[in-house]
């Protein structure tokens, strides 16, 4: 099964992109006209993210936002084929002279980023720009042939990819190495895991200290990293320094969460809103 799937997909890489794109309206029609894929999720996020805008304009980013989620599932269907060149091409990064001052200082980094525009190619490019080993974490699937798959693309390019569970052991075991170590820190933590609540986007929202608590022991860099589409197909990416010595230690993670809202304000269709992002909210 595995090789079929290597096989199929292979032969997907081969498709041009005008050809994917037609593929992903085909895609829109069935996820979100036939099937109607997490509609009440989506339909519930956006209603209490933005409890000031009109029904027309709640509709206007669902429908923006299903468009953008359908080109991503496709798009990502290239993970296993993407050249390094095509790659740099679609996903450009505007600023790496930070990563090459952080490898120049043998500094390390903790790079928060987002599910916002397609982040799989994000996390696939950083080990491309970075001259510094790159680690991502990742959450294993349930289905070990996907899991497998998703693994053997996600590694292409050099990145070490790390399981959620021993992420944190590894950036420690790392702490006096230039190393950048990615996060995507914007879904919900585990019922078990929530150790702080804060705003995000009118809501009352469960968030992981998990970032905070490796940049103070291992005495990294806090950075971000924003994706924001050119145009169908086109992205760049810019890393951005998130620094405040003005607040606690504890308040720190306001810096990754403020930051992610006022993007997602600016382009709210871009970010994954199938996500059940206030499953554990705190009861009142």
């Amino acid at each position: 099964m595995n090789k079929i799937l290597q096989f199929i997909l292979i032969l997907i890489g081969k498709i041009p992109f005008k050809i994917l794109y037609i593929m992903s309206e085909v895609t829109l029609f069935f996820v979100y006209r036939i099937f109607n894929y997490r509609i009440e999720t989506v339909q519930k996020n956006l209603k209490n993210s933005f409890p000031k805008c009109s029904l027309r304009d709640l509709i206007k980013i669902e429908k923006k936002f299903y468009r953008n989620f359908c080109d991503i599932l496709v798009e990502n269907l290239l993970l296993f084929t993407i050249s390094e060149n095509e790659l740099k091409k679609r996903m450009v990064l505007l600023n790496p002279e930070i990563f090459d001052t952080l490898y120049n200082k043998d500094k390390g980094a903790i790079l928060i980023g987002a599910h916002y525009n397609n982040w799989e190619w994000m996390a696939l490019s950083l080990a491309l720009y970075a001259k510094q080993d790159v680690y991502t974490v990742y959450k294993p699937l349930n289905n070990k042939t996907i899991n497998d798959i998703m693994l053997k693309a996600r590694e292409r390019f050099g990145a070490n990819i790390v399981p959620m569970e021993s992420f944190a052991k590894t950036v420690l075991k790392n702490k006096n190495r230039s190393t950048i170590n990615l996060m995507l820190a914007d879904q919900s933590p585990h019922k078990s895991k929530v150790d702080y609540y804060c705003t995000f986007l009118n809501q009352d929202t469960p968030v992981y200290l998990g970032p905070d608590k490796l940049v103070n022991a291992a005495n990294l860099e806090f950075l971000f990293v924003e994706v924001n589409r050119l145009k169908r197909g086109y992205y760049e990416m810019k890393i951005v320094p998130l620094k405040d010595k003005s607040i606690e230690n504890k308040s720190m993670t306001l810096l990754h969460v403020n930051h992610l809202e006022k993007i997602i304000n600016h382009q709210p269709e871009n970010w994954l809103w199938s996500h059940k992002r206030w499953k554990n909210s705190r009861k009142k």
